[in-house]
């Protein structure tokens, strides 16, 4: 008897319950996180342009994508400690709470939204559109869940994705410098992201794609039809972005080595 009622508890957990976070908390955190980045834009532009940028490579495209990447370093150490305190989150995904949690995701979305603010003020929007659409979407969805406490667990796992983001940022960190793409450095980041891209950011989106099925009832019809709008799409655009990073990391390679040896032969 008591090992059933054990069972039971565990399975209805849902951390420190709705109660125990705040809205206001959640603005406040996203308002915070948009001021931070901000500052940090204003400190790499005190410092400008580093000697060993690459000819070509634009002062802003960098500045962006070392932001993007402190942002990955803040959010993936976040993000792995929830996963690694709260392994009962995957219990119940829809109402599994607490602050820690909670408040990482506005702290996220605060990020996105600067960026956006960022690539709109330098007119980089329609170069880098799919990246606007994966702000634009996901800024969406995270506001109503964290307005409504719901889906925080959800919120985790997709944000999982910026551990890849640490290498995948990375990576192109070191193109935009004189680093050599054949030395040891470049291509064992290089690996990491495709690993990561694989275990941090497919993986975790394909689960939340199968908690549509699982867990779609136990949510309004509006948010889920807006979740069934904006996954696939994201899922979609990370598909085509693995396609291109494995192209020119790994296949091109693998076909400069076979040009080399029948060169040889």
């Amino acid at each position: 008897m008591e090992k059933v009622k054990e069972h039971t508890v565990h399975i209805i957990n849902q951390g420190d319950g709705m109660d125990s976070v705040q809205v206001w908390q959640a603005y406040a955190m996203c308002a915070i996180s948009i001021m931070l980045m901000l500052a940090i834009r204003s400190v790499v532009t005190k410092f400008g342009k580093p000697e060993t940028l690459k000819d070509g490579v634009s002062f802003w495209k960098w500045r962006n994508i070392l932001i993007s990447w402190i942002h990955a370093v803040i959010v993936g150490t976040w993000d792995f400690m929830c996963l690694w305190w709260y392994p009962d989150l995957f219990q119940d995904p829809v109402f599994y709470i607490n602050n820690v949690m909670y408040l990482m995701v506005p702290f996220s979305i605060g990020y996105f939204l600067y960026d956006l603010y960022d690539m709109m003020t330098n007119e980089q929007q329609l170069i880098d559109w799919e990246i606007v659409l994966h702000h634009v979407l996901l800024s969406t969805v995270m506001i109503y869940s964290w307005t409504n406490k719901l889906c925080t667990a959800y919120s985790v796992i997709l944000l999982t994705s910026e551990i890849n983001s640490i290498f995948l940022h990375l990576r192109k960190l070191l193109q935009f410098t004189k680093v050599n793409f054949n030395s040891w450095l470049y291509q064992l980041v290089a690996m990491l992201n495709l690993f990561t891209f694989i275990t941090c950011r497919l993986f975790p989106q394909s689960r939340l794609m199968f908690g549509f099925y699982t867990d779609g009832h136990r949510i309004s019809k509006s948010y889920f039809i807006l979740l069934l709008l904006t996954y696939p799409i994201g899922f979609v655009i990370n598909i085509v972005l693995f396609w291109r990073i494995l192209k020119s990391d790994v296949l091109r390679r693998l076909k400069g080595n076979g040009k080399l040896r029948n060169k040889m032969e």
